[in-house]
């Protein structure tokens, strides 16, 4: 008996299609509720409806055509799940359904031993999700439950109900991966920080062997023994799941998602003296993938990355329609397809799906669609390419090891012949025994065999796995020595950094202390400079307060010599007038000095008027041209020279008012000597007259010292004005010398009219006779002048009395005056501490910088000492990592001497075992041989006794 050949089948890829009820945008549309598909569930058929009126504005005119015909599409399944029943009453299917009817044979193929997958295809937001996930992950139980949580409840029922018999045992794994931007990342892998966005993706490579067919490397599978271990897992995959919310769906996957089932069957064998052999058993692998819906860009409104999301999503999903069309077309027109070639790398999709699309799987595809007629074009392309799909052929193998089926068939042999002994012939039954014996035999031995190939070969596989940790470890180590060699450069270059930064501390510490030292001399320069101009100013101060309390006391005096000398005069006058007569023409004389005297006093006063207009002059020339050291010296000099001349006017009157004097006393002399009473009255009236000139006069020299005072003031507001220009100096100067030439003139003519005044006098006796006729009326008027003077006299007194007062209020304001000059020297004082005390904190800041300078360099050089004991620390890491590399050298050639010795020890195994299996193969054959001609034996004893019976019962 030859054993058997692997087996195999053929068979297409079984489409099923599923429409799912309107959603809430279809029914808000004006054409959403338009339901333009149609189902028979029984028959299996989709009709695509006539999309009629022009309104549907998404419509694109190519469609036209497909619009004006209604289109049937015949599948192996169809789901209706809509709220209405289908075309032929049938109610709307369930989740339930579709596991019935897809998922469980699913399971029954992975347990046979058959490559499985299902996936899901169709646009975005039409249910595919919702078919193979369910509403909510995370219910083990309910209506909602999706296509993958009840294949997974299955497989474990199913694995409990072999396991029960205690022949094998099935191992489940599941590993979850998603296709995202054209990159494969591995969603149960270890990340470092533990959540999308916030930690790195764990991508995976898709290899391909020539055995093993497509696989992912590096990719993490976890055992899972319930139903609870993968609903967690797919938690924690759907978890760092790329999804986003667009226009069409408000949960979109923006990827593929693949869960992957991989189940392996190790079977067990007791042997006669109790011992128990394990081996491999079937295997296979079960793809479910949630596949991202098609959509367009117009529809979704999606932008951004989103749009470079969709825009890998339509590209993978072209591909794999590309792949269909291929296979589909190799399946119907064999040697005379166009391509010969699937272009399955052209994606990462499609490489992943190579195996299950026309090759070693069972495949299932379920086409979500959605009925509205919002969606009319996506549902004829899901449709068109759903059941193109269903012309590719794939051809599943069972995955089992030869020498583990061979011992599968050898125990289903002798479980035949145990069933054949039962009731049978004592002598048949004996040889069945023994058959049975060396079956058995031959079973345990080819198990033992197998059991120690894998043993050896797990063990080839650890001494492999080791050497490349031996590997990776020495390339780490070399990794960490040359970083050690670059932290030691860096120390290196870090401490000649920091002593460069050094010598630049140093240098810019020297540079601020000799910048400090030049600051400190300036500031020092600054305050004497400050100290010497604010002692000069003080001086200046002091001395032109001093002189204007002198020049004040030198006025007073002269105001009251000027004063006593008036009333002197006035009791002469008093004493003349009581003691002789003055003649008529005395009188008229007198008079006239008087009318004389008056016009002087004009004069004077056009004299003071002409002053004021220069100072006013002045003033103009000063708010206009502003004013400098010049000026105030050109107008200092200006009022020196106004007051010169005032005083000699104010001389020039003095000497007039003697020679009255003189006259007076002549002409008293005269009436004293006449005895004439009416020559005295005319004498006292005369007298009278001459008193009230001299108190006019005595009125406007005070009033001319008001005004000097006035003017000197001014002078001195002037003098402290520090600006003027060239053009106010010329016009000052050119005022002066009009002013000089105007009070030239007026001296000129008072002394002019002094002549006249002279020349009058003399002429005053000619006139006495005429003069005696108006004595007696002159009498009058000359006491009531007499009272006029009585109470000029007072004026004059209160004059001197305001004078006194202002006199007193010079002092004070030379005291405040003194007040302020000797607060400005407190002030100046208090200035020179400030700046003493500017110039201590200094030092103290000097101070300061030189222990901070002193503490940097204290901690660059403990840093620097680090340094070099860190580069001592990185030296001897770094002779340690020698030794330690040179040890794993020495570990890694005796590693790989004695992995070769195991190899060499193996391959001797292994044409040991050959030889052995050959001489198992002859004495198997030899044994069948004697199996056949014991059975040829048995059959012709066989039939001798049905001949002998029916022999005896013919007797």
């Amino acid at each position: 008996m030859h054993p058997s050949t692997v087996r195999r089948e053929a068979e297409r890829v079984k489409v099923s299609v599923r429409v799912r009820p309107l959603n809430e945008r279809e029914n808000n549309a004006p054409e959403g509720t338009k339901v333009t598909v149609a189902a028979k569930q029984a028959a299996a058929v989709v009709t695509v409806k006539v999309l009629g009126g022009s309104n549907n504005s998404g419509a694109a005119e190519s469609m036209g055509t497909a619009r004006r015909v209604a289109q049937d599409f015949q599948f192996d399944h169809v789901f209706w799940s809509v709220e209405t029943p289908d075309a032929c009453g049938a109610t709307p299917a369930t989740q339930a359904d579709v596991f019935r009817t897809i998922g469980y044979p699913l399971v029954q193929h992975a347990f046979d031993g058959f490559n499985s997958c299902l996936f899901a295809y169709g646009q975005t937001g039409s249910g595919k999700t919702y078919t193979m996930m369910g509403a909510d992950v995370s219910a083990l139980s309910g209506e909602g439950n999706g296509v993958t949580p009840r294949i997974c409840l299955e497989i474990f029922a199913r694995k409990a109900s072999v396991e029960a018999q205690g022949h094998s045992r099935w191992i489940v794994e599941l590993g979850y991966v998603e296709v995202y931007n054209e990159r494969v990342s591995d969603l149960l892998g270890k990340r470092k920080k533990g959540v999308k966005g916030g930690g790195e993706e764990v991508y995976v490579d898709v290899r391909e062997h020539p055995s093993r067919g497509v696989f992912l490397e590096g990719q993490r599978l976890v055992e899972v023994g319930s139903l609870d271990d993968v609903v967690r897992l797919i938690e924690i995959g759907n978890g760092v799941r790329h999804t986003a919310s667009t226009k069409m769906n408000d949960r979109s996957s923006r990827s593929h998602a693949i869960i992957m089932l991989l189940l392996r069957e190790e079977r067990t064998m007791t042997t006669k003296s109790g011992e128990t052999i394990r081996t491999a058993g079937k295997s296979s692998r079960m793809n479910l993938v949630d596949l991202a819906g098609s959509e367009r860009v117009a529809q979704s409104q999606v932008e951004g990355q989103q749009f470079k999301e969709a825009t890998h999503i339509n590209l993978s999903l072209t591909t794999l329609g590309r792949v269909i069309d291929v296979l589909a077309d190799m399946a119907t027109k064999g040697a005379k397809a166009q391509y010969s070639v699937a272009p399955f790398r052209d994606s990462k999709l499609t490489f992943i799906l190579k195996d299950s699309l026309g090759g070693n799987s069972k495949t299932f595809m379920i086409a979500t669609v959605s009925p509205s007629a919002l969606n009319y074009e996506e549902t004829l392309s899901t449709l068109r390419y759903a059941s193109r799909a269903r012309d590719i052929v794939n051809v599943a193998q069972v995955n089992e090891d030869p020498r583990a089926r061979r011992i599968r068939e050898l125990e289903e042999q002798m479980e035949d012949m145990r069933q054949a002994m039962a009731g049978g012939d004592p002598a048949y039954v004996s040889e069945l025994k023994k058959k049975l014996a060396l079956l058995e035999s031959e079973a345990q031995k080819r198990a033992a065999d197998l059991q120690a190939l894998e043993r050896e070969r797990e063990h080839n596989q650890v001494q492999e796995r080791l050497l490349r940790a031996t590997e990776a470890e020495k390339s780490e180590l070399e990794s960490r020595a040359a970083a050690l060699q670059e932290e030691m450069t860096a120390t290196r270059r870090q401490a000649d950094k920091m002593q460069a930064l050094n010598l630049r501390l140093k240098e810019e510490q020297a540079r601020k202390e000799r910048e400090l030292l030049k600051e400190m001399a300036k500031k020092d320069a600054a305050l004497s400079k400050v100290r010497r101009r604010k002692d000069a100013e003080i001086a200046s101060e002091r001395e032109k307060l001093e002189s204007t309390v002198a020049q004040l006391e030198r006025e007073q005096r002269e105001r009251e010599v000027a004063l006593d000398a008036l009333q002197t005069h006035q009791r002469k006058l008093q004493e003349a007038l009581e003691s002789s007569e003055r003649t008529a023409a005395e009188r008229d004389q007198l008079l006239q000095q008087l009318t004389e005297l008056q016009s002087e006093r004009t004069q004077l006063s056009q004299v003071v008027t002409d002053r004021e207009r220069l100072t006013r002059d002045l003033q103009r020339i000063q708010y206009e041209y502003g004013e400098t050291e010049l000026a105030r010296d050109v107008a200092l000099c200006a009022a020196q020279e106004m007051e010169a001349r005032y005083h000699a006017a104010v001389f020039h009157l003095q000497t007039l008012l003697e020679l009255a004097t003189e006259w007076e006393d002549a002409l008293r002399e005269r009436a004293l000597a006449e005895r004439d009473e009416a020559a005295a009255a005319e004498l006292d009236a005369a007298a009278s007259t001459s008193q009230n000139a001299r108190e006019s006069a005595c009125e406007r020299l005070t009033s001319l010292e008001q005004q000097l005072r006035e003017s000197e003031e001014r002078a001195a507001e002037l003098a402290s004005q520090l600006e003027a220009t060239a053009a106010a100096k010329s016009s000052a100067e050119q005022d002066r010398e009009n002013t000089r030439a105007t009070l030239e003139q007026q001296l000129r003519e008072s002394e002019a009219r002094a002549a006249e005044l002279a020349s009058q006098l003399e002429a005053t006796a000619a006139a006495k006779m005429s003069a005696e006729q108006d004595r007696e009326n002159t009498r009058a008027t000359l006491e009531q002048q007499l009272r006029d003077s009585e109470e000029r006299a007072a004026e004059l007194a209160s004059q001197l009395e305001s004078t006194t007062a202002a006199k007193m209020s010079a002092e004070q304001d030379r005291e405040s005056t003194r007040a302020t000059l000797e607060q400005q020297l407190r002030d100046s004082e208090e200035r020179a501490a400030e700046l003493a005390s500017q110039l201590e904190s200094t030092t103290a800041a000097k101070m300061s910088a030189e222990q901070d300078r002193e503490s940097t360099r204290a901690t660059l050089e403990q840093q620097l000492r680090e340094s070099e004991e860190r580069a001592a620390e990185l030296a001897s890491q770094l002779e340690s990592t020698t030794a330690a590399k040179m040890s794993a050298e020495q570990d890694r050639e005796s590693t790989r001497a004695t992995l070769e010795q195991q190899l060499r020890d193996s391959e001797e195994r292994a044409a040991e075992l050959a030889s052995q299996l050959e001489a198992t193969a002859a004495a198997k054959s030899s044994a069948e041989q004697d199996r056949e001609n014991t059975r040829a034996a048995l059959e012709q004893q066989l039939r001798d006794s049905e001949e002998r019976a029916a022999e005896l019962a013919s007797q």
